[in-house]
């Protein structure tokens, strides 16, 4: 049986992969890097805990949920190849390797992306998404910390799909008891303990995207209830501009109505965002 405290470099693991180091951690997960002859290009291993869920059964469940990614094929969505449960509830998660760093490292060094780059990036991701949605699936909690690339936005991955809307059902949120997902990101209706959704999903990109150009959220505030109060209203077109950021009037509109505090005045979804985008520069 696998714990984390053995898993060091060298170490085998299912009996057909060696952990070669540990890649990232989060709140919710640890992230190894494999190597295995069914991945040549290198594979991860995610590291779900068992006091997540309480217990091998609500363990199953959340991975159950999951089990369609793994048929699930997109180049930017990170594939999954295999899912497994310990008697002691630790949940195995096995998929490709990403290329590069996070979009929060960038963000972190202070890079910028420029109006096209936008563009290029939400296309990229959209393409992923519309594919997901159309499957009946969702992301749940699209950050820079889920878009992985190494720098050109035509190489950018989305990883952790499923996760955070698989947790809610897992952990019966169903009586909108909590915000599930990342406050920064998420739409006002999620602060009220909705489910994450398709509709959802696009209002993390834009969130995401609006970061990635101007280097900062659209809200002001830091704590849970600021956020919440600035999300009440829509950003204004043509703030970014106080940041001294050359954004694309077209893309900042765009933007802007994406991140509209009422559902209805959003893109309705993610192939009609993906042709507004598409034509935002022109």
């Amino acid at each position: 049986m696998l714990e984390l405290i053995n898993l060091v470099p060298g170490k085998e693991v299912l009996g057909q992969y060696t952990i070669t180091k540990l890649l990232r951690e989060n709140g919710i997960s640890s992230t190894f890097g494999l190597q295995g002859e069914d991945f040549p290009n290198g594979a991860e291993l995610v590291l779900f805990p068992s006091h997540l869920f309480g217990g091998f059964e609500a363990a199953t469940s959340f991975s159950k949920e999951l089990e369609p990614w793994i048929a699930f094929d997109c180049s930017s969505v990170r594939s999954l190849s295999r899912m497994e449960v310990q008697e002691d509830g630790l949940v195995l998660q096995v998929g490709a390797r990403v290329p590069g760093p996070s979009l929060r490292h960038f963000m972190a060094e202070g890079e910028l992306l420029s109006s096209g780059e936008v563009q290029q990036l939400g296309l990229r991701l959209l393409d992923g998404l519309e594919k997901l949605h159309g499957s009946g699936m969702v992301h749940g909690d699209l950050k820079p910390e889920a878009v992985f690339g190494n720098g050109d936005p035509d190489s950018a991955v989305i990883i952790d799909g499923g996760v955070t809307p698989s947790l809610w059902s897992t952990q019966h949120l169903g009586a909108r008891t909590q915000l599930v997902g990342t406050p920064f990101y998420a739409p006002i209706e999620q602060f009220s303990g909705d489910a994450p959704s398709a509709s959802s999903d696009l209002y993390n990109l834009a969130t995401l995207l609006y970061e990635a150009a101007t280097g900062q959220l659209p809200w002001n505030g830091t704590g849970f209830v600021e956020v919440f109060q600035s999300k009440l209203v829509r950003p204004s077109e043509g703030s970014s501009a106080a940041l001294a950021v050359d954004l694309a009037p077209g893309l900042d509109s765009l933007l802007c109505s994406a991140l509209d505090p009422q559902r209805r005045e959003r893109p309705a979804d993610a192939s009609v965002f993906r042709e507004h985008l598409a034509a935002a520069l022109t």
